[in-house]
Formats: C-alpha cells, structure tokens, sequence
C-alpha cells in the first residue's frame, strides 16, 4: 500500500471555505487530491480563532515538509468586521506569542481574507452589488459557489480582477 504525501494544508474556518478553495485550485489546474483541510469543527467555538490558534502550528509544519516535498499553506479566514490586514496582523501576532517567524517572502504561505465574509466574494462574482458592511445569506449547499469560482476563474485567466474588487480586496 502507498501512502499519500499531502502538499498543501487548507486551514479555514469552515466548509464554504473549502468548497470556494477547492474549486479554485481545481479550475487553475491543480490536483485536489494533494490538498489536506484543516478546518474548524463545528460548534466549537469561533471559527476564527481557531484559524488564529492553528496557523503558527500548520506554518511549522509547512516549513518542515517543504524540504521533503513541494508543499505549500493556505490560510483563509473572514474578515468579518475587521479591517483585511487587521485579520493577518492577527495571524501574525499568534505566530509571535508561539515563539514562531511570521511567513517569509520565499516561502509558499498564502493568506485569504475575504471581507465581510467568503459570501460577499461569492455574491459579488454573481454580479450582484454588494458593500463589506453587510452580511450576505448562506448558500443552501456549499457546492453552490460553483458559478462564482467559475467567474473568478475567468478573471483570473483573463481580464484579471475588476478595479473595485482589486480596491477592497
């Protein structure tokens, strides 16, 4: 029997999350198998924080896989009523009260902070208006972003994103 390597750790608060991440890394290519979620569980506590407390863990991880292996981390947690670089000055500060180095510019550590939430992205790539005050409904099923990573898709390969969303995001 072969063992699996896991290249790339997902941690997020939840599974819109990880469907939005998903469907994105699998429409620019990549295979989703090699992705490990790290997400958190349900009815135990804010998601968050659990994505505060876990990430100087996973980073460590990451940095001792990548010399094994091409490995890579992505975080993503909403903003929520907080400022994009106010959550990853967030992340940084865990990493600091744990005794470990922030991200480094040479290493595969990518940090999504969708604000308000990860339905504002998805209500804004389904071409409605929306702000990043207000709180935008749950999709009934998760898979149902399908059409906005489509769109994301599309402006990521093409176009690029639009200036308003490049202005807040």
């Amino acid at each position: 029997m072969s063992t699996r390597r896991v290249k790339i750790v997902l941690l997020c608060e939840d599974s819109q999350h990880e469907a939005f991440i998903r469907r994105f890394r699998k429409g620019m290519g990549y295979n989703t198998r090699e992705l490990r979620v790290e997400k958190s569980p349900s009815g135990r506590g804010a998601a968050d924080q659990y994505v505060r407390n876990t990430f100087p863990k996973e980073l460590e991880a990451y940095r001792h896989r990548r010399h094994r292996a091409a490995s890579a981390l992505i975080a993503m947690v909403d903003a929520d009523g907080n400022e994009v670089q106010g959550r990853i000055s967030e992340l940084k500060q865990e990493c600091q009260s744990e005794g470990v180095l922030f991200r480094g510019p040479d290493e595969t550590v990518a940090i999504a902070v969708p604000k308000r939430n990860i339905e504002t992205w998805i209500h804004y790539l389904k071409a409605e208006q929306v702000n990043e005050t207000d709180v935008y409904s749950k999709l009934d099923i998760e898979r149902g972003c399908k059409p906005a990573v489509i769109k994301l898709l599309h402006l990521c390969k093409s176009t690029g994103l639009e200036e308003d969303a490049r202005q807040r995001w």
